[in-house]
């Protein structure tokens, strides 16, 4: 029996790190945690789901696997894969969030021989601020925005994020309206005991004065927004997206509606991916789903490191590690 790591493809055997669906698959066994499994409600109704709590073993022919907090959005696991012939641990973190969360579990560091770990921002000049800088100044402009009259909608993706984002709203004072997407998640994270500190429901198309809305990022957002809110009322956008650091913003195409773009993200920045490495103390690193500056920059820190992907350079191909 082979194991899968966030197939993309219908497997036997697969583990799902989280929800997002650029990780998942209607596998026959898909391998999850119960967050996981609670967030994808009725997509793997036909499979036979093997639920993992966090730290629990999975036996399988030939090694046993065990999921660890990523810290990315609820029930995010790290997959700890031992073999039972060698005794080598490798360790595929799905995508991984350093910095702490309000409402998810926070990432473990787990010691292993090899990692795959997610670049999806690593390159040097994405190093975001302090969180509690850009959530302060996320607060400061909707309320100067409410107070000028603007209708304020913060855009975050629909899982993960923008919960993030209503508990922070909430719990600076505001009423929150949240695309209904937005809103049943939000629901699903109560089921599984976290408390949002305040009121707020799903945007029912009815305007309601003083309210902030809650969307995720797209044309089919703008226009529901623009349908709801009254004539010749400003509409102000406030994007939260970890594109916001890098030099080169990464745009959700052309005419995006973003007045203002802070960078806040429920991934790991460079700075915290190079620490994880280290703190974790793989002989082998494989970086993955983002850029190959991360790769190249631990190669030169003495790491044995290659970049898979498309994007892969030539010294992600031909590496070989210097002599010492």
């Amino acid at each position: 029996m082979g194991l899968w790591l966030d197939a993309l493809r219908k497997q036997d055997t697969s583990v799902i790190s989280h929800a997002h669906s650029d990780h998942t698959a209607r596998h026959r066994r898909p391998v999850l945690t119960p967050g996981t499994r609670l967030l994808l409600g009725d997509y793997l109704k036909r499979s036979e789901p093997v639920e993992l709590e966090f730290g629990e073993t999975l036996d399988l022919p030939g090694c046993a696997i065990t999921l660890y907090p990523a810290g990315h959005c609820l029930g995010s696991a790290q997959t700890l894969v031992e073999s039972k012939v060698t005794g080598e641990r490798l360790l595929y973190t799905g995508d991984l969030r350093v910095q702490p969360s309000p409402i998810n579990e926070a990432h473990q560091q787990v010691p292993c021989d090899v990692l795959v770990i997610e670049s999806t921002y690593g390159r040097p000049d994405y190093v975001f601020p302090p969180q509690e800088d850009a959530v302060g100044t996320a607060i400061r402009v909707v309320a100067q925005w409410l107070d000028q009259g603007a209708v304020p909608v913060v855009m975050g993706w629909r899982l993960g994020k923008a919960q993030e984002a209503l508990y922070h709203l909430l719990r600076a004072g505001f009423r929150v309206a949240c695309e209904e997407g937005v809103y049943e998640i939000a629901q699903r994270y109560e089921e599984a005991g976290v408390d949002f500190p305040g009121e707020y429901r799903a945007c029912d198309g009815q305007f309601r004065e003083g309210e902030a809305l809650l969307f995720p990022p797209g044309k089919k957002s703008r226009e529901a927004v623009h349908t709801i809110t009254p004539e010749r009322r400003p509409v102000r956008y406030l994007e939260l997206t970890g594109w916001a650091a890098g030099a080169g913003v990464k745009p959700w195409g052309r005419g995006r509606p973003g007045d203002a773009s802070l960078p806040y993200s429920d991934h790991a920045d460079f700075n915290d991916l190079v620490a994880y490495v280290e703190a974790v103390a793989p002989r082998q690193v494989y970086t993955v789903f983002g850029f190959p500056d991360l790769a190249d920059h631990l190669r030169r820190k003495g790491y044995s490191a290659i970049h898979l992907g498309k994007n892969a350079t030539e010294a992600d191909r031909a590496f070989q590690m210097p002599l010492l």
